[in-house]
């Protein structure tokens, strides 16, 4: 393999590795503090996506599509806590354990789907860039020509992921999500409000959903029925890395992503079936995740 084609391999692998991660970092902060999985991660990602590619197409500045999109976001995040999932925190006793909060959040992501498919119809939509001056600006690195638009979407992606980590680690309010996953009764006697806490993870949550539709739609093109599978990557990715572990999911994100894109160089037919079995064999035999015994400091 030329230089070239590695760099090119490697620069679409860490962007689309990056949207993985911001899907798998929203489901960890849930997951953490909540012990459920939220599997409509992936829906959201996609509203995020059409919801900038509507708010564009009516000539609004990047920055206000932008807030906008993000604010979306923010308050279906705090409507999936407060009317869809808080009711059931209030009947523990349910004979059927945790499959509320599957069907619920499944339940939801199949009303989200139908819902963008109405407005936008089946077809695939192409979103305008957000940072080039049109669609597929090369430019040279190393001898390889790549997509302007890869580039930044990659350091945006850094710089989402630092801000998550100093937010998680080094923050007043990182910390009360901490106490709340290790202790919620002990959290409620150290005067920390714990439902606000909760409805606030899914916020974020939703946040960075945002984030990643707003990075993932001049990568890729979108579709009303793409956020199932941004999902099952994402809990992959998670998988990979160990759940209890946000430096294992970043890692795990970058080698899930280089190998999808390696994978689809060699094979393009069934490109996105090796990465998934790889996975498939990684949690077969370590299933706490690659790094799931290096347990962070936030259980």
């Amino acid at each position: 393999m030329q230089l070239g084609n590695l760099v090119q391999l490697l620069s679409g692998g860490l962007a689309m590795g990056a949207i993985y991660i911001l899907i798998a970092l929203g489901l960890y902060i849930t997951h953490l503090t909540t012990n459920r999985v939220n599997f409509g991660q992936g829906d959201f990602l996609m509203v995020a996506a059409f919801a900038l590619l509507l708010l564009r197409k009516l000539d609004l500045p990047l920055w206000a599509a932008v807030a906008g999109t993000l604010a979306l976001l923010a308050v279906m995040g705090w409507l999936l806590d407060r009317i869809a999932l808080r009711p059931l925190d209030r009947k523990k006793d349910s004979p059927i354990g945790a499959f509320p909060w599957i069907l619920t959040t499944a339940g939801i992501a199949l009303i989200l789907q139908n819902v963008i498919q109405l407005r936008f119809g089946k077809t695939s939509q192409y979103s305008p860039p957000l940072f080039a001056s049109q669609r597929d600006q090369v430019v040279q690195v190393l001898g390889a020509g790549l997509f302007l638009e890869e580039i930044l979407v990659i350091v945006a992606a850094v710089l989402i992921v630092a801000l998550f980590y100093a937010f998680m680690f080094h923050s007043r309010w990182g910390k009360s999500i901490q106490a709340v996953a290790f202790n919620p009764e002990a959290a409620m006697l150290l005067g920390i409000n714990t439902n606000l806490v909760k409805v606030g993870v899914f916020v974020i949550a939703s946040v960075l959903a945002a984030v990643g539709g707003i990075l993932i739609g001049p990568l890729v093109t979108i579709n009303p029925n793409m956020g199932l599978i941004l999902t099952i990557k994402g809990l992959v990715v998670a998988a990979i890395g160990g759940f209890s572990n946000p430096l294992g999911i970043l890692i795990g994100g970058v080698l899930f992503g280089v190998f999808e894109s390696a994978s689809n160089y060699v094979d393009s037919e069934f490109g996105d079936l090796y990465p998934l079995l790889g996975a498939l064999i990684i949690i077969a035999v370590k299933p706490s995740g690659l790094f799931g015994e290096a347990r962070s400091h936030v259980r």
